[in-house]
């Protein structure tokens, strides 16, 4: 809430009856009048000791400032205040000046050391990450395989290749792109429950190992003779992690493989496990790249929140008509920011209307997840009560 003060003038310019008077006593004394007291609006985050509020001044000033006749008038009532506001402009303009030039340094900061903050370079990767890899079936999870000439064969989307997907989605999510963020999201945590499940797996063969050495036999784990470093070099943190989920999958694979060699699994166990745990991975894969496919389109490149605003850009109302179509709704906790990818370059300055908007389109979103839930347990309990009576 806006407050008045009462505070000295500055006397640059003063009003009525403010000339100094120098009428002598007779013991030659001088009298210098007192600084007059001037009411002022206050604000609490204002820049200035004493609170005073440049805007709240300027709202009461309003009618003085819209009469350049009255700014010339030494005996308006008004006139100290207006000197007083122009004063205020132009201390906060020489704050903000000190400001920008010392970057926001502290006082005790030297300027020349201030400065040296526009030379400072960015990070940069001097050294090279490489991944070592042992099994075939890691090579492969990472490489990939494109289609054959001859069309035996089903394409694989490797590792290398979700890379490049979750690196798209993470660069799309700058342009406050929400589908962006849901594929980021679906694949984090799918990835995530992948990683219990090879972390499981390790767990167990580690343990049958652990038991075999209990008992006086120790086993070494199976490793390549000639493993292959690859150099990693990705571009986005999502492509660090691709490189983790492929290490993790080869080392549950040379586990799995011991155990074989050890004739502490058979061959069909040993398979089948191999397998399961591909498949899953695979899917998951697949389930990225396909969010890439679809949102990489030239024509969704554009897609962001402010497209599903009603009554809004008839191109974005299509964008969010067919995202939908492809992908379903869109989350109401996705699309509102409650849910953020682990990674993100959304970096979207909105004013507060539009993000009260943008909160109420929101809201729509979240009522109708809602009454579809609501249906879809009405139509569960409908098809129960069906199947009692059958």
């Amino acid at each position: 809430m806006a407050t008045t003060t009462t505070s000295p003038s500055t006397g640059k310019k003063a009003g009525k009856g403010a000339a100094a008077a120098t009428a002598p006593l007779a013991s030659s004394t001088v009298f210098i009048p007192a600084a007059k007291s001037m009411m002022f609006e206050t604000e609490p985050n204002s820049p200035f000791s004493d609170g005073y509020s440049i805007a709240r001044e300027r709202e009461v000033l309003a009618d003085f400032l819209a009469d350049p006749s009255r700014q010339h008038d030494e005996n308006d009532p008004l006139y100290d205040r207006h000197i007083e506001l122009i004063d205020r402009e132009d201390q906060l303009d020489r704050m903000k000046a000190q400001y920008q030039s010392s970057k926001g340094a502290d006082p005790l900061v030297e300027h020349k050391e201030a400065v040296a903050m526009n030379f400072l370079g960015s990070l940069v990767d001097d050294g090279v990450d490489q991944m070592a890899l042992h099994t075939k079936e890691a090579f492969r999870m990472f490489m990939g395989r494109s289609r054959d000439p001859e069309k035996k064969l089903e394409p694989i989307i490797g590792g290398k290749r979700v890379a490049a997907a979750l690196r798209a989605l993470w660069v799309l999510t700058g342009n406050d792109n929400p589908y962006a963020d849901w594929g980021l999201l679906r694949h984090e945590q799918t990835i995530k429950e992948v990683g219990k499940l090879l972390a499981k797996h390790i767990a167990d063969a580690q343990a049958a190992l652990d038991q075999q050495k209990a008992r006086g036999l120790t086993f070494s784990v199976l490793q390549s003779s000639s493993p292959q470093v690859l150099n990693l070099g990705f571009k986005s943190p999502y492509g660090y992690a691709v490189a983790q989920l492929v290490t993790d999958f080869d080392f549950f694979v040379r586990l799995q493989k011991t155990l074989e060699r050890k004739n502490l699994r058979s061959d069909a166990q040993v398979r089948q496990i191999i397998t399961e745990t591909t498949r899953v991975i695979r899917r998951v894969f697949n389930e990225t790249a396909r969010f890439d496919r679809w949102l990489m389109r030239e024509e969704m490149k554009g897609l962001c929140r402010a497209d599903f605003v009603p009554d809004g850009d008839p191109e974005g109302a299509k964008r969010v008509q067919f995202a939908a179509e492809v992908f379903g709704p869109c989350p109401a906790e996705v699309y509102s920011g409650k849910l953020q990818p682990r990674h993100s370059r959304r970096r979207i300055q909105i004013s507060q209307a539009e993000r009260k908007l943008l909160q109420v389109v929101s809201d729509e979103m979240l009522r109708r997840e809602r009454e579809a839930d609501a249906g879809a347990l009405d139509e569960a309990a409908a098809q129960e009560i069906a199947a009692k009576l059958v």
